[in-house]
């Protein structure tokens, strides 16, 4: 009994140990994307947050609102600020007031009111110290480093994902029926085109598609990331449609559902664990694909090549937000596919 129990403890304490080194990277990266860079940039430092900070995440989130003319859109830190003009009358700025700056001409152009001010060097030195800016979500500079790219990574993963489910999924049961030694064949000769390393193959597609015209489009995207996709996604589904019970389909034809039904009502929702694993896998590798996308993206990055821009730059803190941002839907979307990767889909499935 006191043996059982000590495995029993033996064992949580090795998934905790588990789950500490698999969770630990995804936690450093977010701790970097909230700290303070006193705090991470330092001989040794701390493993908890000691001085959280939305800064990283703001800068990549927002950015400064402007003006048709490219000005940016300024407001006062406090209630109200007071300045002396050029022309030696005083003025008070208000915390509701929204302006531009001219720097060249020393002008200060109050939004919606017909007012402007013309300060001195150092008066307007002193404004500048007392501004903040007026920050936006959809700005253009964020809707272009982030907002696009995260929305074409994702498009093209889930795209990538769908269409190589409807490709492989009825190849790969058509293979496991075959028999195993021609089946065999077909799965090696899949495999073998994973010989080449993607970064041998991928030149040579990307002039092909740049004769196509499919360069820096969504849709030559998704058919390059269904190139190293397909063959591994055929060998899971092909494992997974062989260890289905042959006679289940011809239990549900004397019932009277021809092959097609067979397949859709019996075949399907078993072999659903060995699809949602197909998918999550598709998925991840669409969704951090570089190679190809460096390729095949000249305008609209995907959010992989964005990070590798800022890491580039030498700028871990934004690097880590970036990070995280690509990290979030991985995690959202295993959430989603797990509840359907269940063992014992065939337990009482076959009698006899």
């Amino acid at each position: 009994m006191k043996r059982g129990k000590l495995q029993t403890w033996g064992l949580y304490a090795a998934l905790l140990v588990i789950a500490f080194v698999m969770i630990s990277p995804v936690y450093i990266l977010f701790k970097v994307s909230i700290s303070e860079p006193e705090e991470v940039n330092t001989a040794h430092p701390s493993f908890l947050v000691q001085d959280a900070t939305m800064d990283h995440w703001t800068d990549i989130l927002t950015t400064e609102k402007k003006t048709e003319t490219g000005l940016i859109i300024y407001g006062i830190k406090g209630d109200t600020y007071s300045v002396t003009g050029a022309d030696g009358n005083d003025y008070t700025l208000k915390g509701s007031d929204q302006f531009t700056i001219n720097g060249v001409f020393k002008k200060v152009t109050f939004l919606n009111q017909d007012k402007e001010i013309k300060l001195g060097r150092e008066e307007l030195q002193n404004l500048r110290n007392n501004l903040t800016t007026k920050k936006t979500f959809f700005g253009k500079k964020v809707v272009e480093n982030l907002y696009q790219p995260l929305g074409k990574s994702f498009l093209v993963a889930t795209i990538t994902t769908i269409v190589a489910i409807v490709i492989c999924a009825p190849a790969a049961y058509v293979i496991s029926r075959m028999p195993s030694y021609i089946g065999y064949i077909v799965v090696l000769g899949l495999l073998v085109t994973r010989m080449f390393p993607d970064v041998g193959i991928a030149l040579p597609v990307a002039t092909r598609f740049l004769s196509w015209g499919l360069t820096d489009s969504s849709f030559g995207l998704i058919l390059a990331h269904l190139i190293p996709n397909l063959p591994f996604l055929a060998w899971i589904l092909v494992g997974t449609f062989a260890m289905i019970p042959k006679d289940l389909e011809q239990s549900a034809m004397i019932d009277g559902a021809n092959r097609i039904k067979a397949l859709i009502r019996v075949v399907f929702p078993i072999a659903i664990p060995g699809i949602a694993v197909g998918s999550i896998f598709v998925w991840l590798n669409s969704w951090n694909e570089f190679i190809y996308a460096r390729y095949l993206s000249t305008e609209v990055a995907t959010l992989p090549l964005r990070i590798f821009e800022v890491i580039t730059r030498g700028s871990i803190f934004p690097a880590a937000a970036y990070s995280m941002i690509l990290t979030i839907p991985v995690i959202i979307i295993t959430f989603v596919l797990q509840r359907y990767m269940k063992s014992g889909m065939l337990s009482g499935a076959v009698k006899g």
